[in-house]
């Protein structure tokens, strides 16, 4: 049996340097976003969809949308109609979230290869590599030659491309570890094993509260896209009318209609602030809530036909969404069992009704609050500007709204904890109400309210 002669020495394969691997990653992962931008918008302008002279501004167009779709601001410039020779210029700034998960899901893929090829402790090596590299790809497309009725500034669009590429490609590198042990070599279990049993109880107390309110936060998102879903159903017809006035042909509807694809989750955050009372606009002189509806005139998008531009009394039963996303985060905390607090009031107290209460309330005000708190970045996210007259003013009233929410979603979890605390008790025929860690009830809230006595029971 021959073996195979080895190879000279000069054509063995030199494996790259880990920065190198990630300018690769990166430059492969721009370039495939870059084509998914590219070839519908070349294809709408070979087909007459935009009135571009030369293949230079329809280019250009698809890098201002790739760079939008990295929530990059993008300048718009447009004519006086009373003065042609003089340009009006605003900041446009409306980002299709939706499809900002196609670049945002291949620099998670990036990540993870990045993770797979490093050793540890060095995958920082990788990652600067590769954040360097977006950054200039999205320069770049800053600097593509066009019209000047669509521009980037050079400096967010490297900034904010490299930013989301970073975040999503550590999310996919630490989903490929499995531990920041071997990304940054910080074992954060290794160190909360050092903790006392108090401490550890503390945590997992604030990490049950935390959770609650993302369950909450989740949801209330996932009702509003119902309520988003069913509203574009009941006003289908006044969609497809402006959508037949935009014209475009068939390539440059099928535009149309991804960009509103990609708006989905906007309209699902605008549908929030909605439900919640204090409301969103689409333009500064309009303001939509289920209190009553001050429309205005909105820009040529099929989808801004289904707005509630009317307004109904029923609307107001549409406050029970964030109260009920409340309702499903206290069944969540009850089946969690992780009330720690109120094992430590009733060895302080005593009483069964006092640490009932205040457990309680500590419970739905902590979760609200967070609730507000998580929601807070997603709905500035969902805000904007298109730059140009009363549309300066696009979105949520993210302050007023995360206060309503964190406050309807409080009242929430105290009844949907309470609740399922009855339930439980009737259920099992048992006045007990689960421990901290314990998924058995331990006392009943009617029994609770008497001053019954509840079974002592040793801990861990």
């Amino acid at each position: 049996m021959s073996s195979r002669p080895a190879a000279p020495r000069l054509l063995r394969p030199v494996p790259l340097p880990l920065w190198l691997q990630g300018v690769v990653e990166a430059l492969v992962t721009a370039m495939i976003s870059l084509l998914a931008v590219m070839v519908p918008t070349l294809a709408v302008w070979a087909t007459g969809g935009f009135e571009r002279p030369t293949i230079e501004g329809a280019v250009q167009v698809g890098g201002v949308l790739w760079l939008a779709l990295h929530a990059v601001p993008v300048t718009v410039a447009t004519a006086m109609p009373t003065a042609p020779d003089h340009l009006i210029t605003g900041t446009a700034w409306l980002v299709p979230w939706g499809l900002t998960l196609v670049p945002l899901a291949l620099s998670w893929r990036a990540g993870r290869r990045l993770a797979r090829a490093s050793y540890r402790d060095q995958a920082w090596q990788a990652f600067v590599g590769a954040v360097g590299a977006y950054a200039l790809v999205g320069l770049a497309v800053a600097f593509l030659p066009g019209m000047d009725e669509l521009t980037a500034h050079p400096a967010p669009a490297a900034l904010l491309p490299a930013l989301l590429f970073g975040v999503a490609a550590l999310a996919g590198a630490r989903r490929e570890a499995g531990t920041w042990a071997h990304l940054i070599g910080l074992d954060l279990t290794e160190r909360i094993s050092r903790r006392s049993q108090y401490e550890r109880w503390a945590g997992s107390y604030a990490w049950s509260v935390v959770r609650a309110a993302a369950v909450a936060v989740l949801a209330l998102t996932g009702l509003n896209a119902l309520l988003v879903a069913g509203r574009l159903a009941v006003e289908w017809a006044a969609v497809v009318t402006v959508a037949q006035a935009i014209g475009g042909g068939p390539l440059g509807g099928l535009l149309v209609a991804l960009l509103q694809i990609g708006w989905l989750p906007t309209f699902t955050a605008w549908s929030i602030a909605w439900t919640a009372g204090p409301g969103f606009s689409v333009g500064a002189d309009s303001l939509y809530s289920v209190f009553g509806a001050t429309p205005a005139t909105a820009p040529a998008l099929p989808v801004l036909g289904a707005l509630p531009v009317t307004w109904s009394p029923w609307q107001l039963l549409l406050l029970a969404v964030p109260i009920g996303a409340g309702a499903v985060a206290g069944v969540w905390l009850l089946r969690e069992g992780e009330n720690h607090l109120d094992d430590w009031l009733h060895t302080r107290h005593g009483s069964r009704a006092v640490s009932l209460t205040l457990s309680t309330l500590a419970l739905a005000v902590l979760t609200g609050l967070l609730a507000g708190l998580l929601l807070l970045v997603p709905l500035a996210l969902t805000s904007g500007t298109l730059g140009l007259g009363t549309l300066t003013d696009i979105g949520s009233h993210v302050w007023a709204v995360c206060a309503a929410v964190a406050g309807w979603v409080a009242l929430g979890c105290a009844a949907g904890y309470l609740a399922a605390l009855a339930v439980a008790g009737h259920r099992d025929g048992t006045t007990t109400v689960p421990r901290s860690g314990d998924r058995t009830p331990r006392i009943g809230p009617l029994a609770a309210l008497r001053g019954r006595p509840s079974p002592r029971r040793a801990r861990d």
